[in-house]
């Protein structure tokens, strides 16, 4: 479900926001099958406005300050207007999010009950639970949870890459390459470009069991993407993929347009609607 806000009286959206944030905490104290029963699909909330108008600073003041005193992890990514890359702005959010919980949750001394580190558990369990192969295809999309990821189990996977052509010839010509092309983001274009709809489908369902996982671990999840106006469709349907999953407990995932930017026939009105 995606609820569309526009800014209106300060004061009542600052309240809509923290209500979503007591949402989610409420969702967490549920047991598995009740939530799993009573939340099968998940929430964005959009924040639109035009520019100038306050967004960012309404997110940041209404969630980003309650959820760090809540114990919540709040990790944010933006699009740029001059730099359309795939998944940019998710990106980011998720290596703000890896680096909250490699080096901010250490540096606290955040452990379990059994005495190793949040980034311990998690960092077995991925390794436990992704091929090798599908570990290393996540690191090239989300380039920032390299640390968490590692190099995944030693198994492979007898699935194909899921952000690779079909033919294994010209996933190894593609990869043999990479070095040559660029920043790990330019890698990402190309990629992209070439993965077809299964492939995708694979890189999506590879998210969700990466955030599954994280969010398993953490009290609450806030991911702020900002200037969604300037967002491509492989993020806008990453995003919807994860909203629909309905078994990744305690995230949020909230963002921000300029309305006036984004027309009927924007992908992100598609979206909306």
């Amino acid at each position: 479900r995606v609820s569309n806000m526009q800014i209106h009286g300060r004061d009542d959206d600052i309240k809509l926001l923290r209500s979503k944030l007591r949402d989610l905490a409420e969702k967490k104290d549920v047991g598995d099958e009740e939530y799993a029963a009573k939340s099968r699909a998940g929430e964005m909330v959009l924040v639109s406005g035009t520019s100038g108008t306050g967004k960012s600073a309404l997110i940041h003041k209404g969630l980003g300050n309650p959820a760090a005193k809540s114990g919540y992890i709040f990790a944010s990514g933006k699009f740029e207007d001059k730099f359309h890359r795939p998944l940019s702005a998710f990106s980011d959010a998720m290596t703000r999010l890896a680096k909250f919980i490699t080096v901010d949750h250490n540096k606290m001394g955040k452990l379990s009950s059994g005495g190793q580190s949040i980034a311990t558990l998690i960092r077995n369990k991925i390794q436990n639970e992704f091929e090798v192969e599908d570990a290393k295809q996540l690191r090239r999309v989300l380039p920032g949870c390299a640390e968490l990821l590692g190099l995944g189990s030693r198994r492979r996977s007898k699935f194909s890459s899921f952000l690779c052509p079909s033919s294994h010839a010209a996933k190894e010509a593609l990869f043999r390459s990479a070095p040559q092309l660029g920043s790990a983001k330019r890698r990402l274009q190309v990629s992209l470009a070439l993965a077809g709809k299964e492939s995708i489908a694979k890189m999506h369902y590879a998210v969700r069991r990466l955030l599954k996982i994280i969010c398993s671990h953490l009290k609450g999840v806030v991911l702020f993407i900002d200037d969604l106006q300037w967002s491509d469709t492989a993020t806008l349907d990453l995003l919807k993929s994860i909203v629909l999953d309905g078994e990744i407990p305690s995230l949020l995932i909230v963002g921000a347009y300029r309305e006036d930017e984004v027309p009927d026939h924007h992908p992100l009105a598609f979206h909306i609607r």
